[in-house]
């Protein structure tokens, strides 16, 4: 009855309007593309729908506790994909070629995970195939991560370097633990006939997957050929067996559930989805604020025959209440990319998208920031708070580039440049919490903790977030819990639920910084992430205990404050000991 009522509410105040003034402080975002260093340039042609990518990935790949950026050039023209390393300082530092990252190819999404539980980040891309006169020949491209600061083409060993004969095929791509069994499967989109282009895999453990779309019947109850963009592994009914959520073009969306038993069954039309004509782009997010995560899903918006972007509202046993016309997140236009991140820190989930069509009226349409009110509808403000974006955009990410505790923007445009919005949040009432996780030393929990669910609760009111390797369309965003924390500067509870069904609670945890939040039992102390806590994980610890100056941004820093009191002392050996397991 309580949900019945706020849906009336809602439906009967999405007229009125608000002040755009965040409530708990000013939001400005700033365009920093070149004083930042990122200034590049999409470019592709020469092949099927070229002008729909745009995207890229960012993640912390060297471990030193700032986010780094991935952009896909395209391959037009022999452009190579960039790799810009976090100076610290709020600038980057193009560093691909040196990382390996040299292929010659028509790059198209990209992917973030740690797939060989080693504790380095590594990438998964698509690709349209070499590039005109390229040296290198290959198609889709799994870099694993080596941990010196380099990449390794691995995908042909690991076998997801193709999902199509057709080099032409593969679009989005995400990771998720689909038969919990610890490992991240992989799952890549694609638009051939009969879904011959999209593909899950399977996780062996080994640095090496099994296509195992066949075997387990996964479009059998599908009857249409999807154009299919936009993949994301997400657990949507609280069984931990993630469903699969499937943004496609031409009304060909789908849900599929997750039946536990290693396959899925399409339920898109008995759950309420696939609402969108033409989906594009997706995000995820708790935006009532009931404790159950919904879904946002990007469209085209017209007045004569396209109806917008779609918000479905989770009620629990795969059921969805669409409504984003009352809640004011409808018109997007020509809808891409998409996020759902607490931008203005007042608790409450907001929405941006990117925009841009081929010509006709969506040439130079702005993109979009909706900012949620306090009745639970949306104010578009994207050009009062500074996001003045009116190119062809198609991904876009978010993270924290400088560490300040704010959601940064990052847009990918096709056969345009590339856009960095430093968001410049200022006021008194914008306190926050930044949550990483990690489970190295924990077999049954995939190692930075996807799929787990976050929850914070302070003066009796909760926010949830979920760890997620989805694709917003052909992007990836950082792999952190982030919260909006108001006028609150003390967490009363931080709860981790386990996708293992195990439980972390911590308390009294203070405001304004990120923290690394690793698996109990058995995975504090395992600094190295190689299994063990032995002595080389003691030196590491020694090496972090810096006094009162603060404890050093790294991962591995963040991680030996297993008492989260903002100090690496000997209370933090002492706890290192009681799971110690190998030689001092």
């Amino acid at each position: 009855m309580a949900e019945f009522n706020r849906r009336l509410l809602l439906s009967c105040i999405a007229s009125q309007t608000l002040s755009v003034t965040a409530r708990a402080g000013d939001l400005q975002f700033e365009d920093i593309t070149f004083a930042s260093g990122v200034a590049t340039t999409h470019s592709s042609s020469g092949y099927s729908n070229s002008n729909y990518t745009g995207g890229g990935a960012v993640g912390d790949f060297n471990n030193d506790g700032l986010q780094d950026i991935f952009v896909i050039s395209g391959g037009n023209g022999g452009v190579l994909d960039k790799l810009f390393i976090n100076n610290g300082d709020g600038t980057f530092t193009d560093q691909a070629a040196a990382w390996g990252i040299t292929a010659q190819h028509k790059g198209k999404g990209a992917s973030v995970s740690d797939f060989n539980r080693d504790g380095w980040l590594d990438i998964y891309e698509t690709s349209a195939g070499p590039s005109s006169g390229g040296a290198t020949p290959g198609h889709h491209k799994l870099y694993r991560n080596n941990g010196d600061g380099t990449f390794t083409n691995v995908a042909a060993a690991a076998g997801v370097n193709f999902t199509h004969p057709s080099t032409q095929d593969g679009w989005g791509s995400g990771w998720g633990d689909y038969d919990l069994d610890g490992d991240l499967d992989l799952f890549v989109a694609g638009s051939s006939s009969g879904n011959n282009g999209s593909k899950i895999f399977r996780n062996n453990g080994d640095e090496t997957f099994t296509n195992m779309t066949q075997a387990i019947g996964f479009f059998s109850g599908t009857p249409v050929s999807m154009f299919a963009f936009t993949p994301r592994f997400l657990d949507m009914d609280g069984d931990w067996y993630p469903e699969m959520l499937l943004t496609a073009d031409f009304g060909t969306s789908r849900y599929f559930r997750n039946n536990g038993d290693g396959s899925f069954t399409d339920i898109t039309f008995q759950s309420g989805m696939g609402q969108e004509e033409n989906g594009m782009g997706g995000t995820v997010g708790d935006y009532d604020g009931d404790g159950v995560i919904d879904r946002y899903v990007t469209s085209i918006d017209n007045d004569s025959f396209w109806t917008g972007n779609k918000l479905y509202l989770n009620l629990g046993d795969h059921q969805f209440d669409e409504v984003a016309a009352d809640l004011g997140v409808d018109d997007g236009g020509y809808g891409w990319g998409a996020l759902s991140v607490d931008f203005n820190h007042d608790g409450l989930v907001d929405l941006a998208e990117t925009n841009g069509g081929i010509g006709g009226q969506y040439t130079n349409e702005q993109s979009y920031l909706w900012i949620q009110n306090e009745l639970g509808t949306f104010d578009e403000v994207a050009i009062q708070a500074g996001m003045m974006h009116f190119g062809y955009g198609r991904g876009m990410v978010n993270f924290d580039l400088e560490n300040d505790g704010d959601q940064d923007v990052l847009i990918f445009a096709n056969n345009q440049p590339i856009t960095l919005y430093r968001n410049n949040l200022s006021g008194p009432d914008t306190h926050w919490l930044r949550v990483f996780l990690v489970a190295a030393g924990e077999p049954s929990v995939p190692a930075r903790g996807y799929g787990a669910k976050v929850t914070v609760t302070t003066d009796g009111e909760s926010e949830l977030r979920v760890i997620t390797s989805g694709d917003n369309f052909l992007s990836h965003s950082e792999l952190s819990a982030h919260f909006g924390l108001g006028t609150a500067d003390v967490i009363d509870e931080l709860r981790v639920d386990w996708p293992n069904g195990e439980r972390t609670i911590l308390t009294d945890i203070a405001a304004d910084r990120t923290i690394t939040v690793a698996y109990i039992p058995g995975a504090f102390g395992d600094l190295d992430t190689d299994g063990d806590v032995d002595g080389f994980d003691f030196e590491a610890l020694l090496d972090c205990m810096t006094g009162p100056g603060g404890i050093p941004v790294t991962q591995t820093c963040q991680a030996a404050d297993g008492d989260l009191d903002m100090d690496i002392d000997f209370a933090d050996v002492a706890r290192m000991q009681t799971t110690f397991t190998g030689s001092p």
